[in-house]
């Protein structure tokens, strides 16, 4: 019997090791299975991570990338009446006058590049096409190198914030297209020095907007314009009253060049002036701005610049030297200068008037005017701007310019002893983001 009871007890033990085994072996098996499921995951979250990474510093480079822009589109009316008493051109249309976006991005800490297109239905050029180095220690000097604004109040001001729909005839004289080829140094003493003085330099080409395409996208001589410009800023917050003052001076250079026709050329008093090829004429004046900020019933600006030198070009535009603006073949001394009065009409909506005037040869005034290039203009303008909301706002303006009057007939029938009819009525639409 003690036999018997000891067999059952060993067959007993075999069969609970035996089950012990086959319990382990399962065990093993899932365990090896659940790490490799556990690794797969674990590669696939490290891809995932990784991805994510990725698209991180995709994303923090999108965020320093800072887009914006405006459409301005108008309905224009022209008085433009010849002195045979026809009408001169079209007397009214439908017009896109900008449409623009402008790209920014700021790489690394002072460093930002800026680009600027321009639409029209025809073309696309290039407004603005810039690089920024900002000093990171002092955080006072800047230095742009490539195509942006000439360092002018008037033409600084961005032509999306215009109150004005348009430039003063000065301006576009002057500063043709607005922008230039170049580098800028900008040193601002009021963000580290609380000195509220901004003093700009710039070397440029001197011949954007002038001539031929082909002949802006480079120099045409070895001659570099330089423009100098300081702005000082008075600030009396318990009074609501800032004024900012400054003053620029331009200094540069005509060259005849080979190729041009060396005839016809006409000095400040009408003169016939000699010319050589290689010969240098003299561009350059001096200019004194100055804008008052006014707290009053909603706000209240008044700004004026006066600018006064000379000037000098040719009138054949295949030249590269040629400004459309200016259309004299010499030298010319010239004045000019502008008042705009700005006032807040509640929060929506701002009244605007402005006068203007341009002399494009301050020597020779009446009939002692030869030629239509160099009569005198005055221009009154009327604004009235309805902002419709932050991004979307109405313009109604109507211009007024009034030329000098002479018996001479070399200005031409239409300005013969008349001012030209040429008065411009729009309304314009801006919408930006």
């Amino acid at each position: 019997m003690k036999k018997i009871t000891v067999a059952f007890l060993l067959l007993g033990a075999f069969v609970a090791k035996a089950q012990d085994v086959q319990n382990d072996t399962i065990k093993s098996a899932s365990i090896e299975s659940l790490k490799e499921s556990v690794d797969e995951h674990s590669m696939k979250f490290a891809g995932l991570e990784e991805r994510l990474a990725t698209s991180d510093a995709d994303l923090g480079k999108l965020t320093k990338i800072k887009v914006s822009g405006y459409i301005q589109a108008q309905y224009d009316m022209y008085d433009s009446w010849k002195a045979s008493g026809a009408r001169d051109g079209i007397s009214n249309s439908f017009y896109l006058r900008r449409a623009r976006i402008k790209f920014a991005y700021e790489a690394t800490d002072g460093v930002k590049f800026v680009l600027q297109p321009d639409f029209s239905f025809d073309k696309v050029s290039l407004k603005d096409a810039y690089v920024v180095l900002n000093d990171r220690w002092s955080k006072t000097f800047s230095l742009f190198l490539g195509q942006f604004d000439r360092p002018s109040y008037e033409v600084e001001y961005s032509s999306g914030s215009m109150e004005m729909l348009e430039r003063t005839r000065m301006a576009s004289v002057l500063y043709p297209g607005e922008k230039e080829l170049g580098a800028k140094l900008e040193a601002n003493f009021d963000t580290k020095y609380n000195f509220p003085l901004k003093l700009q330099l710039a070397v440029v080409n001197g011949n954007f907007a002038q001539g031929t395409t082909t002949n802006q996208v480079k120099d045409i001589d070895n001659n570099k314009d330089v423009i100098a410009r300081a702005v000082y800023s008075i600030k009396l917050p318990n009074s609501g009253l800032g004024i900012d003052f400054g003053g620029h001076g331009y200094f540069g250079k005509t060259e005849i060049l080979s190729g041009s026709t060396l005839t016809g050329f006409t000095g400040v008093n009408g003169e016939a002036l000699t010319v050589n090829v290689g010969d240098k004429l003299d561009k350059k004046w001096f200019g004194a701005e100055m804008q008052i900020y006014y707290d009053i019933l909603g706000g209240a600006a008044l700004k004026g610049e006066y600018i006064s030198g000379t000037l000098s070009g040719v009138k054949n535009s295949a030249y590269a030297n040629y400004n459309k603006e200016f259309k004299v073949d010499g030298l010319r001394d010239f004045k000019g200068f502008y008042v705009q009065f700005i006032k807040n009409i509640g929060v929506k909506n701002q009244l605007i008037a402005r006068y203007d005037s341009f002399d494009p040869n301050s020597k020779l005034a009446g009939n002692l005017v030869t030629t239509a290039a160099d009569l005198k203009y005055t221009t009154l303008a009327l604004s009235w701007q309805y902002f419709y909301d932050d991004n979307i706002k109405i313009n109604f303006g109507y211009s007024l310019p009034t030329n000098e009057k002479s018996t001479n007939s070399g200005v031409g029938a239409d300005y013969l002893n008349r001012d030209k009819k040429d008065n411009t009525f729009t309304i314009r639409i801006q919408a930006k983001f």
